[in-house]
């Protein structure tokens, strides 16, 4: 699934992004809805409302997508390309920090 979105790897057991040449690392935190993206180890984006790693191996793995309920007037649904567009707008705008459907809907802009 590598182009200009990326792709993750979630047949390791740590889940990666590798976009524009670079291998993020994809954590989260058990108490709160957020996506790390490290590159080494360097913090490079918090996605806040976000899935952890092992969600998008379970669904992205049986072909399934992910959903959301925090979703308003943008996808409520991502599947695996989708989710990397998402991934690909949030490097891209340089936010350390932000929400998950901000960055859904800078992915909506590109594609437009």
């Amino acid at each position: 699934m590598e182009g200009d979105f990326g792709s993750l790897n979630l047949n390791s057991d740590e889940v990666t992004y590798t976009y524009k040449n670079e291998i993020y690392q994809l954590h989260s935190h058990p108490y709160e809805p957020c996506l790390y993206l490290y590159r080494g180890d360097e913090l490079v984006c918090a996605l806040n409302n976000a899935y952890n790693p092992e969600q998008l191996v379970n669904a992205f793995s049986a072909g399934k997508t992910v959903t959301t309920n925090y979703a308003k007037d943008y996808d409520k649904e991502f599947d695996e390309a989708g989710f990397c567009r998402v991934l690909a707008a949030a490097l891209d705008s340089g936010r350390g920090n932000m929400d998950f459907f901000d960055a859904a809907k800078l992915a909506k802009k590109k594609s437009r």
